[in-house]
């Protein structure tokens, strides 16, 4: 059946070739991919993004499509280069522009945005971001981690634009996206059966329990494949 916007229908075949399914597995699993940020919303849903494009990590039961973020989140970024969500609202980011989207009944742009993000969110004493690496808020909490370039700083979402950003020493000298959860993406995942924190960089998945042990570590652990989130078997 035919779902227009989501590219099912004719019109939308010629993007992918042929139209047959081939090819989807070349371009996620071309060890050339990279993704710029991973997502999770309140609903369960889980993306991972990839220049204007994202895929659907969580179902595969319609294949391993990526569809143009435009699609998903319409009036939102051409790109995405860090997200998360928090109090029923799923945050993008681009460049110093935040996002906010409700996401009940789909995903629908909150009026007056998008915002500067330290009109948002504030900054860090004495700087002002040019851009943002990843983000991440574990499941139940409203401390909130930004990654930029080497620094690892966790602001209070509570307070907004009032909240101190706090550096905390961790071990990567960048990331590209961060992803806490409390289930399992897979066999092939950090947890196979319970909560984590994923870390990508390039090709590399990193795994920690959480935002404390990311803090504690002196060294990198050993990496996972990336790809493995999109279901490459190698």
């Amino acid at each position: 059946m035919p779902c227009p916007g989501r590219g099912h229908g004719h019109r939308n075949r010629t993007s992918h070739g042929n139209g047959t399914h081939h090819g989807y597995k070349e371009v996620r699993c071309n060890p050339d991919v990279v993704l710029s940020a991973l997502l999770s919303d309140n609903h369960g849903a889980i993306y991972a993004f990839s220049g204007s494009n994202y895929w659907r990590l969580d179902s595969s039961k319609d294949g391993w499509h990526s569809w143009p973020i435009v699609h998903q989140w319409p009036k939102g970024p051409s790109t995405v280069d860090a997200a998360f969500s928090w109090d029923d609202k799923l945050y993008l980011i681009q460049g110093t522009q935040i996002y906010i989207f409700l996401t009940k009944g789909g995903y629908t742009l909150v009026d007056g945005y998008p915002k500067r993000l330290e009109k948002e969110l504030g900054s860090p004493p004495g700087t002002s971001l040019l851009a943002v690496d990843a983000a991440f808020i574990c499941p139940g909490s409203s401390r909130l981690h930004i990654m930029a370039g080497r620094q690892l700083w966790w602001l209070d979402m509570k307070l907004g634009a009032q909240a101190t950003w706090t550096e905390l020493p961790w071990p990567h000298e960048k990331v590209d996206g961060a992803l806490c959860m409390e289930k399992s993406l897979g066999p092939n995942s950090c947890s196979a059966n319970g909560s984590g924190l994923y870390l990508i960089h390039g090709p590399n998945l990193y795994c920690y329990s959480n935002g404390e042990e990311l803090s504690a570590a002196k060294a990198l652990p050993q990496p996972l494949r990336m790809n493995s989130l999109l279901g490459c078997s190698h």
